[in-house]
């Protein structure tokens, strides 16, 4: 089963000086060489840019604001695809900055088609 992993900022990630984050990446890009390595991770997935570049779609048109309330938060998406959703969790639980509140991540199943 493919599952998607939502990424999404906290306030405490948000405070981290310059050399705090470039660290942290680091470590980022380490667990996805791992995790690519394992074949659970379909696609690595992709930063987003930031909120004030996106624009909300509605039936009465496209804006650039009111911003839908995850386009604040969200900072990427990557796929897993893993036997159960448990499985998914505990890879995700080793996702650098899980453990210290600078992400949360949320894992959605996908729709089978």
């Amino acid at each position: 089963m493919k599952y998607l992993m939502l990424i999404m900022d906290t306030e405490s990630r948000r405070r981290l000086t310059a050399a705090e984050r470039e660290a942290w990446m680091s470590e980022i890009i380490a667990w996805y060489e791992k995790a690519a390595a394992t074949g659970k991770l379909l696609d690595g997935g992709h930063q987003l840019d930031s909120p004030d570049k996106a624009r909300t779609v509605r039936a009465t048109g496209v804006f650039d604001g009111p911003y839908m309330e995850a386009k604040e938060v969200l900072g990427g998406v990557s796929v897993l695809e893993t036997e159960t959703i448990d499985e998914a969790v505990e890879i995700t639980k080793t996702w650098p900055g899980v453990d210290r509140g600078y992400v949360t991540i949320e894992i959605r199943p996908t729709m089978v088609n």
